[in-house]
């Protein structure tokens, strides 16, 4: 198992604490995206989505502070919650997560999570290929535009001390993800956005 250097999960914990203050959710605000699908001509058509669902349960307006890391790393849909969130609640319950990945023991389950959050981290890239699994140009279109405004939306809703939280953070946990050969996904989040 990867030891963290302590230093940087002390300065990654202390800009989290003083970029992320505590203060409840939005009064009204969304937290599920809730569900969603692109036909072949690339046109958006919504759904019920019981994982949408579920997370919309989990958080339900709580304040981020609250959700204590043993609770939120042991929540069987911690991982894929991340991708069912608004952009603005991603920004809110964001440093729930990343403090409960420094202070936590990385299990892994945990672990699962984490590559789940460096995913949500990581500013999507064009697809310079055709589409995957027969999908129509249009569709793929839309969904990559989908993703890439999601995105935006979310590291918009951060200012700029919350930018180099994340940042802190991300550099606090590169070194769990090194493997002789491979690429390091934090790096690449860093390198996409992060660093900049």
């Amino acid at each position: 198992m990867v030891t963290l250097d302590s230093a940087k999960v002390q300065l990654a914990l202390a800009e989290l604490q003083g970029a992320f203050p505590d203060r409840p959710f939005p009064k009204g605000g969304v937290v599920v995206r809730g569900g969603q699908w692109h036909d072949p001509a690339g046109k958006a058509h919504r759904h019920e989505d019981p994982e949408a669902a579920g997370v919309s349960r989990f958080f339900a307006g709580a304040p981020w502070k609250r959700l204590a890391g043993p609770t939120l790393l042991g929540w069987g849909m911690a991982g894929v919650a991340l991708r069912h969130l608004t952009p603005e609640a991603l920004a809110y319950y964001l440093p729930a997560y990343l403090t409960a990945f420094l202070t936590e023991t990385l299990d892994p389950v945990s672990f699962a999570v984490l590559e789940s959050a460096v995913s949500v981290l990581t500013a999507p890239e064009p697809s310079s290929g055709p589409p995957p699994g027969g999908r129509s140009a249009a569709q793929w279109q839309a969904m990559e535009h989908e993703r890439a405004g999601g995105f935006q939306a979310f590291t918009r809703a951060l200012d700029a001390a919350q930018r180099s939280a994340v940042r802190a953070f991300l550099e606090a946990v590169e070194s769990v993800f090194e493997e002789p050969g491979m690429d390091n996904p934090v790096r690449t989040a860093l390198d996409r956005f992060w660093a900049h």
